[in-house]
């Protein structure tokens, strides 16, 4: 079987897109929290600028945060070249080279809507723009995670898995919280479905407690790592959704009274895209193990079938010849 090898500067690339890419969502969430977005008329220029040579350092807040947004996004674009160059200079394996290529792809589309968006003037855009940015950064850490020396030692020599572990749950619970992502859009970016996000998030934490517990009983630290940190964010996710609640509504009882524009109300709605961001991320990552692990056992049995002689016989489930 061809073993992948690990290459230390395609996985150092990977990452530092993944990370780069923090900030980028970052500014991006608070440009949206702000009302930013159409800080400027047109694009790629910056009020007819160019966006290198545009002086943004001392301008208002909008252009300010905007303008950072958008040399972050180049910086994540000229990050993702570099990938797809360093791929296909050391990387045999055809399908992560095609992920790298991927990658920049989706860059390349994140940024032409974001810049439709402003074009348009469209909220329809801005919310596929964060939806579609959250898969994106999704596909980056995805191309990280397979690209370091952990993943590589796993396939290499992978742990059993009980066969049909988790399949459903693997599917079920990233399409849950992608639904529950895409209602904080509709919140976010339309101000409607407060009740159907607030009530669904404790259906999406169900499933992720349903599945961290299922982790845990597999017994297999490459698995209940994830699954542990899963959780984790879904339970903070649901507190940063309370603190955006109260500081967008207040809390009388408390004698707390919500302040329009205040920098409690936008620290905490941006706090919850991003860590809805990474609610994402990590139950896809998840899923995306489990299904490893499945295949790697299948690839083991077949093997072993492949080198039995005429009178071998392989063990059954119980594990006797």
């Amino acid at each position: 079987m061809n073993k992948q090898q690990y290459h230390p500067w395609l996985f150092k690339i990977a990452l530092a897109t993944t990370i780069a890419t923090l900030p980028l969502m970052i500014v991006g969430g608070h440009v949206t929290t702000e009302g930013y977005g159409m800080a400027f008329p047109d694009w790629p220029t910056s009020d007819g600028e160019n966006m290198l040579t545009y002086s943004w350092l001392h301008e208002a807040s909008d252009k300010f945060y905007e303008h950072g947004h958008r040399l972050l996004g180049m910086l994540v674009g000229f990050l993702s070249i570099a990938l797809v160059i360093i791929a296909f200079k050391v990387e045999e394996k055809k399908w992560i080279r095609n992920t790298c290529l991927l990658v920049l792809a989706c860059v390349i589309i994140q940024g032409v809507l974001g810049g439709t968006r402003v074009t348009e003037n469209s909220k329809a855009l801005a919310m596929a723009h964060g939806i579609f940015g959250a898969c994106v950064f999704t596909l980056m850490a995805f191309l990280t995670m397979v690209t370091g020396k952990r993943w590589i030692e796993i396939s290499n020599d992978p742990p059993q898995l009980t066969p049909g572990y988790g399949r459903r749950l693997a599917i079920t619970v990233p399409l849950v919280v992608l639904f529950q992502y895409f209602l904080g859009g509709c919140l976010r970016h339309f101000n409607v479905g407060l009740h159907p996000h607030m009530s669904f998030a404790f259906v999406a934490l169900i499933f992720v407690i349903i599945e961290f517990r299922s982790a845990r009983k597999s017994g297999i630290k490459w698995l209940k790592r994830p699954a542990m940190g899963m959780l984790h964010i879904g339970i903070f996710q649901i507190l940063l959704g309370f603190a955006a609640w109260i500081t967008k509504f207040g809390l009388p009882a408390a004698g707390f009274v919500a302040t329009a524009g205040s920098w409690e109300q936008s620290l905490s709605r941006t706090a919850h895209l991003i860590t809805g961001i990474l609610f994402l991320m990590t139950t896809i990552l998840y899923s995306v193990r489990v299904f490893r692990l499945h295949q790697l056992n299948k690839n083991n049995i077949i093997d072993a079938g492949q080198n039995l002689s005429p009178t071998d016989t392989l063990p059954n489930a119980e594990g006797n010849a």
